[in-house]
């Protein structure tokens, strides 16, 4: 079941839990675990959400799912939240729209994490598209991006290897901190002479 206007995997789930004939026995938990789902990708029904979004969730409420239930389990705590700010205290802003974080060489993250951090620079003031490069637990070089939708990051991503979505996408790669810097920052120009999109 492919809906490319479905704000997330959770919503298209609720969906077709209305479509059946018999009655559907979801438990509180069950039903604030998809609502969850839903908060998360479309960052507080701010992304990608519509009126199918709404009813979805209204769905889920009416099955006892619990809202703030939802904020305790989406809490971080402080450690991680420093690392966080560690990851993109060295953000550079290009073509006024564009952040871009290097994490430093030493340091190994997850790829939540980076994929976290790259949200965070997004709900920076101006800041159109994300882009947080770090090493990964793994040894890759691994590349976040997001955007607030009017920069495709899933373009970009492609011509380095990755794929996503038009709002969030990734890569991961084999080379240095500052190759994958080199090789982002020559794509950004390309896609800028291309589009012309970041004045």
């Amino acid at each position: 079941y492919i809906e490319p206007y479905a704000s997330s995997a959770c919503e298209l789930v609720t969906e077709l839990l209305q479509y059946y004939q018999e009655r559907v026995s979801m438990s509180a938990f069950e039903a604030t675990a998809i609502l969850a789902g839903i908060v998360v990708d479309t960052k507080n029904f701010s992304l990608r959400t519509g009126a199918r979004t709404f009813e979805a969730a209204s769905y889920l409420r009416r099955h006892g799912a619990d809202s703030s239930l939802i904020q305790r389990m989406l809490k971080e705590d402080l450690d991680t939240f420093i690392q966080r700010a560690e990851m993109i205290r060295n953000a550079e802003v290009l073509y006024n729209h564009i952040a871009v974080s290097v994490t430093e060489p030493d340091k190994h993250y997850s790829q939540l994490m980076i994929a976290r951090a790259a949200d965070t620079l997004l709900n920076m003031t101006d800041i159109m598209a994300s882009f947080v490069i770090s090493k990964r637990e793994d040894g890759l070089v691994g590349i976040s991006a997001r955007s607030m939708g009017e920069i495709n990051v899933q373009v970009i991503m492609e011509r380095m290897g990755g794929g996503g979505h038009l709002s969030n996408a990734a890569v991961q790669l084999e080379c240095s901190l500052e190759e994958a810097e080199a090789q982002l920052k020559e794509i950004l120009e390309e896609f800028h002479k291309e589009e012309g999109l970041f004045e």
